[in-house]
C-alpha cells in the first residue's frame, strides 16, 4: 500500500519541523534529553556539533523522501 499525497505531505512537514529546530536549538534539544540526569551541565560540542549534523540530514531526507515515494508511486 503506497501513501497518499496527504501522508508524505505530513511527513515533510515533521521532518522539516524536526531537522530545522535540531539545526537551531541543539543546546534545547541536550536539556529536554538530560534534564533530570545533570544538574547544571552543559553539552560538548561534539554532542551539538552531531545534533546539529542530524538536523541536515533530517532536512535532506525531507527534499529526498517526496521523491523517492513519487518515483515508486508510478
Amino acid at each position: 500500500m503506497m501513501p497518499t499525497l496527504l501522508q508524505i505531505l505530513l511527513s515533510e512537514a515533521i521532518l522539516i519541523a524536526i531537522g530545522v529546530f535540531l539545526l537551531w536549538k541543539p543546546d534545547l534539544v541536550w536539556k529536554l534529553e538530560h534534564f533530570l540526569d545533570v544538574k547544571g551541565g552543559e553539552p560538548t560540542d561534539f554532542y551539538t556539533g552531531n545534533v546539529r549534523l542530524l538536523g541536515t540530514l533530517m532536512l535532506v531526507g525531507a527534499i529526498v523522501f517526496p521523491i523517492l515515494m513519487l518515483a515508486l508511486n508510478d
